[in-house]
């Protein structure tokens, strides 16, 4: 059976993880919905305010997919819980591990593309088990991804843009969930963990 809110999820996350994903220096495609074109505008602010942060993530581009299941897990399932600022932050963490680097060797260019083009198949999978079954019951109760859109355009003013230093982009943060996963992580298979997401399925009937 059809999915339409699915669909729609799946579309988002593509588009904006391609738009993270693409060449160094190719022009952006125009956004495909209007919660892509929302969704583009926060996650610039949100990378903005943590410009001196997000590096330290992407050194451990071969953990990508590991790095954002742990970061689900820190942001929605642990109190408060989802808000629509967590699910921002989260898909912009996803894009920032795609990004590529300015300047790359041929060989490392073909290497990169791979895992780029894998990770992010992985991610959308990963991020629709999240936010389609997991916390389903949460983003359908205040409006799905026309809710999202209705947030962000009321949120953007002074107090709420000095929110944008999630917690989780911490200095300390980062420190902690980069040693974990280099440590613990390096024989992990991306697929099966992707695959685990949707599978243990606990839908919270009960909206923030």
């Amino acid at each position: 059976m059809v999915d339409p809110f699915r669909e729609r999820t799946a579309r988002l996350l593509m588009d904006y993880l391609e738009f993270c994903a693409r060449e160094p220096g190719t022009p952006a495609p125009a956004p495909s919905t209007p919660e892509a074109a929302v969704l583009r505008h926060v996650a610039a602010r949100i990378q903005e305010a943590n410009r001196n942060v997000l590096p330290l993530y992407r050194r451990c581009r071969r953990h990508r997919v590991e790095l954002v299941a742990r970061m689900a897990q820190r942001l929605l399932d642990e109190d408060p819980g989802p808000s629509w600022g967590r699910v921002a932050s989260l898909v912009t963490f996803a894009g920032s591990l795609l990004e590529r680097p300015p300047q790359t060797t041929r060989r490392q260019e073909k290497r990169d593309d791979d895992g780029v083009s894998r990770d992010c198949r992985l991610l959308v999978a990963l991020l629709c088990a999240q936010f389609c079954e997991r916390h389903r019951a949460w983003l359908m109760a205040n409006g799905g991804w026309d809710g999202f859109c209705l947030f962000f355009s009321h949120s953007f003013q002074p107090s709420w843009e000095r929110q944008l230093v999630w917690f989780f982009l911490s200095y300390w943060t980062a420190i902690i969930i980069i040693y974990f996963w280099i440590k613990l992580s390096a024989n992990m298979d991306p697929a099966k963990l992707v695959s685990s997401q949707g599978n243990n399925i606990c839908v919270d009937k009960k909206p923030a």
